[in-house]
């Protein structure tokens, strides 16, 4: 039985598990799901204030859209990559007992961490960018299929990620520890604050090698000009990424048998 087939002969518990994850992150609470929108906004609100009112930052690569809308375009793409990894990670560590008593393939537990972040950050992202444009923002719909490949290759990347760090925090208990200060990092050096133009031409052969440049850039200008033309290299980008979450299953398959001892 190859991995593939298993998998979707499993995809009704992977469902389970992602409609439990959706539902005891917000149970409990008085805003429920509302806090996935929450946040976010509070971040864009935040950034607006400090960029366009203390520093008074202006980008001319902007054109007719304003700054609010340049981040939008990016933030909740990248809050459902960072927060995918870092929930993903703690997906069989917490879940300790589940993966001690029953039989059935781990990774679903991080598959449906990252499906369940994604899920709620992507609503949260169509409702803004309607906002926004209901608001006078002049997105271009036409934009959309890449919108929704880049956001596809953006799973795909988080899941192999994922895959790895949460195989290995079961033996090595600080994975958790530096993947907080890596993805900081990551976020100052991914062009979402800013226009890629704005890197100084001295280093920005080093941004080009952060893969997150390649996928949040044509979601950006999917949506602002509704440039297509990014479409093929996200479709490769799709390729690799499913190529990368089948070597990552393997890998995470390969330390799944010593999991118990460890946990």
């Amino acid at each position: 039985m190859t991995i593939l087939t298993e998998l979707w002969q499993q995809r009704w518990l992977f469902l389970t598990f992602v409609r439990r994850e959706v539902t005891s992150r917000y149970s409990g609470t008085i805003a429920g799901g509302l806090w996935a929108l929450g946040q976010p906004v509070l971040l864009l609100m935040i950034y607006g204030f400090v960029f366009r009112k203390v520093f008074k930052v202006g980008f001319p690569e902007l054109g007719e859209h304003s700054f609010v809308a340049f981040v939008a375009c990016a933030l909740w793409p990248w809050m459902a990559f960072q927060e995918g990894v870092q929930r993903a990670t703690h997906a069989v560590v917490g879940n300790s007992g589940l993966v001690k008593k029953v039989h059935f393939p781990h990774e679903l537990l991080v598959f449906a961490s990252i499906g369940a972040t994604f899920f709620i950050h992507f609503v949260g992202f169509m409702v803004v960018i309607c906002a926004l444009a209901l608001g006078g923002e002049p997105f271009r719909f036409a934009g959309l299929p890449v919108v929704l490949m880049g956001w596809l290759a953006l799973l795909l990347l988080a899941s192999a990620i994922a895959l790895v760090t949460a195989s290995f925090q079961v033996f090595l208990k600080d994975i958790d520890h530096m993947l907080g200060p890596a993805l900081m990092i990551m976020f100052y050096v991914t062009p979402i604050l800013y226009p890629t133009t704005q890197v100084p031409e001295s280093v920005r052969w080093i941004v080009a090698f952060n893969p997150l440049v390649h996928l949040l850039e044509p979601i950006r200008a999917g949506l602002m000009h509704g440039d297509l033309a990014a479409f093929g290299q996200l479709t490769l980008f799709v390729l690799g990424g499913g190529a990368a979450v089948f070597a990552a299953v393997l890998l995470f398959r390969r330390l799944s048998d010593y999991f118990e001892d460890f946990i």
